[in-house]
């Protein structure tokens, strides 16, 4: 598994760099809002090569802890995560169905609150303050500073 973190973190580090390079020159140059189109673009990209090299790094520092009763372990650990894996699939379809009924600030704290909870997370205070910022943080990052209307309710 250490490997496979040192590849995927190393090939991904390189396309954040590129894409992080690459994003002004494919669109053109516009000030009016002091924002520049490639601003979110290279912003991503730079997030993909930091977190890719931090990937990189936690591979090559566990590179020397893989043994047998580890892959032992990751073998039961497969088939354990199997129904965790389904039910996100099925809490992010309700999610999807759920937004335009609900809006973006109720189905994504509940969505936040059900995702923690089937995961493991069982710290009640901290699942429900993440649950009650990260949403409306969210919503104000993507309604005022990237200006992208998100769903309101349509039930109430």
């Amino acid at each position: 598994m250490a490997r496979v973190d040192i590849i995927a973190g190393a090939l991904l580090c390189v396309f954040g760099i590129v894409i992080y390079f690459a994003a002004p020159l494919t669109v053109g140059e516009y000030n009016e809002v002091g924002l520049t189109p490639w601003s979110f673009p290279s912003a991503l990209a730079a997030a993909i090569a930091v977190l890719s090299a931090l990937l990189c790094f936690n591979g090559w520092r566990n590179r020397n802890r893989e043994n047998s009763t580890e892959k032992a372990e990751e073998e039961g650990s497969r088939s354990a995560s199997t129904p965790h894996i389904i039910a996100a699939i099925v809490v992010m379809g309700l999610y999807i169905i759920g937004m335009p009924l609900f809006g973006y600030l109720l189905a994504t704290a509940a969505t936040l609150l059900v995702l923690s909870v089937i995961y493991g997370n069982r710290r009640w205070l901290g699942l429900f303050i993440v649950a009650a910022v990260s949403p409306p943080v969210l919503f104000f990052f993507f309604q005022e500073v990237m200006i992208i209307l998100l769903p309101e309710a349509s039930l109430f």
